[in-house]
């Protein structure tokens, strides 16, 4: 992006890799701000972008075991990053507003881990409240729960378009739900219900490995400590 140039909305989108609904939702919250043209058409200055990026960087967590330590495994993953991974290609391939995984906590609770096309400040107002019951439904259901996100006000008051919902498990136990909202004014084709439910395939055996990693590493520590009093 040049300094000096002013971009459209399509533009900005594209620079900043947002859906035009997290843009408008950025400017709301006070994110961005952009100009009007005597057109009232909305210019964004490719300084205020950068300057919206650069809010919007979360800093890697520090290593959990120095550089020196044996090497990073399953359990050494940040989860959230890697969610934001996997369902930033499933959102673009659908063409899809947006998408995230919600997982069950130690407490039995749903919580937001991870998304992709949901501003900042929507997703951490999201992981602190309760799931929407089209969420909690989905964890409940063998079967993918198709929802409107327009009704529901999910992920955005302004949501549009047509939402796909599906429960992950782990080892037969409900372990999380994976949701999709697409731009799409028909609603989603069987083949992309198929996409969506293999992505939370995927994801539920990520999910897994790392659990269990987690659960034997706790072990391991606990062993150390014993052996080290």
């Amino acid at each position: 992006m040049s300094d000096g140039r002013w971009l459209t909305v399509g533009e900005a989108c594209r620079a900043l890799g947002v859906s035009r609904t997290t843009l408008l939702a950025a400017e709301d919250a006070a994110l961005i701000t952009p100009v009007r043209t005597p057109g009232g058409h909305r210019r964004y200055a490719a300084a205020e972008l950068q300057r919206y990026l650069g809010v919007g960087v979360v800093p890697d967590p520090p290593p959990t075991r120095p550089a020196t330590g044996p090497p990073r495994g399953v359990a050494d993953i940040d989860l959230a990053a890697t969610v934001r991974a996997a369902v930033r290609p499933l959102t673009r391939a659908l063409d899809g507003e947006s998408a995230g995984l919600y997982l069950v906590d130690g407490d039995g609770l749903l919580r937001l881990a991870g998304s992709f096309g949901v501003p900042r400040w929507l997703a951490e107002r999201l992981a602190d409240g309760p799931p929407p019951a089209h969420v909690t439904a989905a964890l409940a259901v063998t079967r993918t729960h198709l929802f409107d996100p327009a009704a529901t006000g999910f992920p955005d008051p302004r949501s549009t378009g047509h939402g796909a919902a599906v429960g992950l498990h782990v080892d037969d136990h409900p372990a999380g739900v994976l949701f999709l909202v697409t731009r799409t004014e028909h609603g989603l084709l069987p083949m992309q219900i198929r996409v969506v439910e293999a992505v939370a395939e995927v994801l539920a055996l990520l999910v897994g490995q790392h659990r269990r990693a987690a659960a034997l590493q706790d072990r391991l520590d606990r062993v150390a400590a014993a052996c080290a009093g």
